[in-house]
């Protein structure tokens, strides 16, 4: 009964980010169409003969963002007493390179799955969360070891931090992705991929930060 009742609760949890997702992706399409209708030159700029350095910008500024309203929490709940310019920026290096990451992997994965049929759907879907998400990962975790210096522990970071929010992916990216890949055209997919992950913004550099390493895994990369 236990088990049915979470799977219920997965289900119904599902079908509410799936229709979220379908209302942000059909709002997003229609305001970038009337964003740019009246302004061709910039939408071309940006979105096609820019769109590398465009997503790599947006996806840098939401790390960047998501890391300020992060640390704003942790200062009026008394976990940190001033605001931390150096992690923020670490921050905004993850969403650089993650950023560039995925931006490429959209092209790529277009490449070895062409159209947008469901089949091919449910493909890029699948292999996006299960091939392209830990690699995503390990490039955000380990841009932030290069910064800081902290080699020795992304071992146990990926093992235990990594997975407790690709854990989380789980439950937000398979519905959104499948909108991502069925409605949207590929030079705005990484912009919604960054407004869909701004939640993730917020939450990675608290599992980061304020998540402890459990002490044998710390000992084990030493």
């Amino acid at each position: 009964m236990l088990l049915l009742f979470c799977f219920q609760c997965f289900i119904h949890c599902c079908d509410n980010i799936l229709t979220i997702s379908i209302i942000m992706a059909a709002v997003l399409n229609t305001f970038i169409k009337k964003a740019f209708q009246k302004s061709t030159l910039i939408g071309n700029h940006l979105f096609r003969k820019h769109l590398l350095l465009t997503n790599a910008t947006f996806s840098m500024a939401m790390g960047v963002a998501g890391d300020l309203v992060q640390q704003h929490y942790e200062i009026l709940t008394d976990r940190e007493d001033s605001w931390k310019a150096i992690r923020t920026s670490h921050m905004g290096a993850a969403g650089l390179t993650t950023g560039v990451l995925s931006h490429y992997w959209y092209i790529l994965i277009d490449v070895f799955i062409p159209g947008s049929s469901l089949r091919c759907v449910v493909k890029k879907v699948m292999y996006d969360q299960i091939l392209f998400s830990p690699v995503n990962l390990t490039v955000y975790f380990g841009t932030v070891a290069a910064l800081e210096g902290s080699w020795k522990q992304l071992k146990a970071e990926l093992w235990e931090k990594g997975l407790k929010i690709y854990t989380a992916e789980w439950i937000i990216w398979p519905p959104a992705q499948f909108i991502n890949f069925y409605l949207l055209p590929l030079r705005y997919r990484v912009l919604f991929d960054n407004f869909i992950s701004f939640g993730f913004d917020i939450y990675s550099p608290y599992v980061k930060y304020r998540c402890k390493l459990k002490e044998h895994d710390v000992n084990e990369d030493k």
